[in-house]
């Protein structure tokens, strides 16, 4: 008797489930681009706009940035030849970010619409009133817009980490239910790097995340400098700041997890560290007028060594874990490993 069951066989194939259905239903559906794709291009508009014709320029008023470094230099202050490249590259990435958000293919993406959402836009909101109050030299008013700027792109991390999460949780589920096209997986675009939807949606606030974090307690000891306390609190600040980030750094990078390690936080802070190490190879005036060469030997080498294990642990941790995916993979084993008898998923390099 298959003649009466063979509809309802038909309905529970895979191939015909409702939710497969309603997948290529919205795969050829494109809605236009909402509220959050605009404040995304607005929000960087406005900040290109203020960081560079008022930050590098001096079109408003205003001292531009690099001078007012030279004023304020402190033990955390890295080269300027590092501000102008990875500002260079935020805005770059940042940009090709905001036209890619408005095509049709990525508008309307989990990473944009609920990783991002009008963050970003906050994110932009903060920077353009820190390039304004710090090119104005308003020490305290551009300290709290820094603030207010680390933790809005700390957040966008948190948040896309988790939409990554999720999504890879739902691709789980639909492969065991069998309910996913070869198609589907290939699309997925909370996949992490190598892939494109990575780079144009993910990598931008990484770098800029990156960047921000290390310029936050160099923008406290900036607003120290400025008010001219005793220099002895800018070192405390410098000695408790760059462990604090190196210690976060390898904790991002020795994450036992789905989508660890990360790998561009990590290296954007041993660029800031590099960067410092760099400029007290040959300190300013100011700084040989504050601090003396015993600080400012502690503060080379912590900065170096920061920097320089960063960069040796990225590497190294990349070169062991692809060898053991190309062992795994050529040994033909499942993504599991087998520790004491328990079941481990490991992670991609």
């Amino acid at each position: 008797m298959t003649g009466p069951e063979s509809p309802e066989i038909e309905a529970a194939s895979p191939k015909q489930s409702p939710r497969a259905k309603k997948g290529k239903k919205k795969r050829g559906q494109r809605s236009k681009a909402n509220v959050n794709n605009l404040l995304n291009i607005v929000g960087y508009l406005l900040s290109l706009v203020t960081s560079y014709l008022g930050g590098v320029a001096g079109w408003f008023g205003g001292s531009p940035n690099s001078e007012i470094s030279s004023k304020y230099q402190t033990l955390i202050t890295p080269s300027s030849a590092y501000f102008g490249y990875i500002w260079a590259l935020v805005y770059i990435s940042q940009g090709i970010f905001a036209v890619a958000q408005l095509l049709p293919k990525y508008r309307e993406q989990p990473l944009v619409q609920n990783g991002l959402g009008s963050m970003y836009f906050l994110a932009c909101s903060a920077q353009t009133a820190w390039a304004i109050t710090f090119g104005y030299a308003i020490m305290p008013a551009a300290f709290v817009a820094m603030c207010a700027l680390c933790a809005a792109l700390l957040y966008i991390l948190k948040r896309q980490w988790d939409v990554v999460f999720e999504e890879e949780k739902k691709t789980a589920t639909a492969i065991r239910l069998g309910d996913t096209t070869e198609e589907e997986l290939v699309e997925n675009l909370a996949a992490p790097p190598p892939s494109l939807a990575y780079w144009l949606l993910r990598f931008p606030f990484a770098v800029h995340a990156g960047w921000i974090a290390p310029a936050t307690p160099l923008m406290l000891s900036v607003l120290l400098v400025y008010q001219g306390v005793d220099p002895t609190y800018e070192l405390w600040v410098a000695v408790i700041s760059i462990p604090l980030l190196f210690g976060g750094c390898m904790g991002l990078l020795l994450r036992e997890e789905s989508g660890a390690p990360v790998y561009t936080f990590p290296g954007v802070v041993a660029y800031a560290c590099i960067g410092i190490c760099w400029e007290l190879q040959a300190p300013a005036y100011s700084i040989l007028a504050r601090h003396d060469d015993a600080t400012l030997s502690l503060m080379k080498n912590l900065s170096g060594f920061c920097g320089a294990c960063l960069l040796v642990v990225m590497l190294s941790r990349f070169i062991a874990l692809l060898l053991r995916d190309a062992w795994l993979k050529w040994n033909h084993r499942d993504e599991t490993l087998s520790v004491d008898g328990e079941q481990y998923p490991y992670v991609q390099a």
